[in-house]
């Protein structure tokens, strides 16, 4: 991975004495994240405007029993305020020192020895998205910071929910989305359709910017403020499905194999089952989740279903999905020009309807530059 390739990714600071571990989590973190590395934890406190200052987590491996580096480190952040990166300390089982003993005012975690690859990379996930959220709760004007906030929050309960096997409230979604449609309504959208991709949780992401953008060609349309709500909630639940998917095909840093991608695809059938079982899912929030890799052609799934079969809430989720994930970034990929979307959505001939295409492109585009420029 080249440095072009990598300079729209988080960047993670490893400060790790022991070379075989610094291996490794330089290793497990590197396809997903800007890495560099240190052996020296007091040439990092030295180095406040370069990596330190740079760096958004900063993962510190203790010593042995009498280095406690982390500790060191968090007298120092008491000094960065505003450039304080979150932290997680590693440790090996037999030493002293626990980061949770410590109560630290930067978001942190802390992990012992034998470290899994994927609590790791949880962890850093975790913490880039709390110093995320709390920027947006307290640095964003209103009207960007509430949309982003409510989602995200209400994106947690649902994931809570599913993971405790408990049903969707699909009014409470709702309710959470009533502030993006009002901030779609008065010209924030994309402002939003940036903001959100600071955060780390990309299903949230990429679910997030579905529903701005499902909101944004209803809104063009001119279609009520409930229709709205409806698209703006489908939006947010439309891939909830994903929430059960394995992770280490969920997050794959490339592309997928022929045996995982029916994995991926079975996304749509666990989102139908999920939202089957809520009480007061609205039928088009449903038709949202279920239907948007369906394709004119029927070459979609999960049901190939072919044109006549296709409503206009389907065939504006098919256009907004695929808009949505070739704009958004990944840790394999920048986001893509929307001049290049927009070309690749055009070639889709059979399988997009061009007509409500052309619509979107033209809701779009005023603000086409602003995105081009921020993403």
């Amino acid at each position: 991975m080249d440095a072009n390739s990598i300079n729209h990714l988080p960047h993670v600071l490893v400060v790790a004495p022991n070379p075989d571990r610094r291996e490794f989590l330089e290793a497990t973190l590197s396809p997903y994240f800007e890495v560099t590395s240190d052996a020296d934890v007091d040439r990092v406190i030295l180095a406040d405007e370069s990596e330190s200052a740079r760096a958004q987590v900063i993962v510190i491996d203790q010593n042995g029993r009498t280095d406690p580096n982390s500790e060191r480190y968090l007298t120092h952040c008491e000094r960065l305020k505003s450039k304080i990166p979150g932290l997680i300390a590693t440790a090996a089982p037999d030493l002293s020192f626990d980061l949770r003993d410590v109560a630290p005012k930067v978001p942190a975690r802390f992990l012992r020895w034998p470290i899994e690859r994927q609590d790791l990379l949880e962890a850093v996930s975790q913490v880039i998205g709390e110093k995320t959220e709390h920027i947006w709760r307290e640095e964003l004007a209103e009207e960007i910071g509430k949309p982003l906030t409510y989602t995200v929050d209400e994106y947690q309960h649902i994931s809570n929910a599913i993971a405790a096997g408990k049903p969707v409230d699909c009014e409470k979604a709702a309710e959470s989305c009533k502030p993006l449609v009002d901030a779609v309504s008065t010209g924030n959208h994309h402002t939003l359709l940036t903001a959100v991709q600071s955060h780390h949780n990309y299903t949230y992401v990429h679910s997030m910017r579905v529903a701005t953008l499902l909101t944004l060609f209803g809104h063009g349309l001119g279609m009520t403020e409930d229709d709205l709500l409806v698209l703006s909630t489908g939006g947010l639940v439309h891939d909830v499905g994903k929430l059960v998917t394995p992770a280490e095909i969920l997050d794959k840093p490339g592309k997928l194999t022929e045996e995982e991608w029916p994995i991926m695809r079975d996304h749509v059938l666990h989102s139908t089952k999920i939202l089957g079982k809520s009480n007061d899912v609205n039928r088009g929030v449903f038709i949202i989740a279920g239907q948007h890799h369906e394709k004119l052609d029927g070459s979609g799934y999960p049901n190939g279903l072919k044109s006549a079969e296709l409503n206009e809430l389907a065939r504006m989720s098919a256009i907004v999905d695929i808009f949505g994930a070739l704009t958004d970034k990944r840790s394999y990929k920048p986001a893509f020009p929307t001049e290049k979307a927009f070309g690749i959505l055009e070639s889709m001939t059979e399988q997009i309807d061009q007509h409500l295409l052309g619509m979107f492109r033209d809701i779009f585009e005023p603000g086409s530059e602003v995105t081009q420029q921020a993403a």
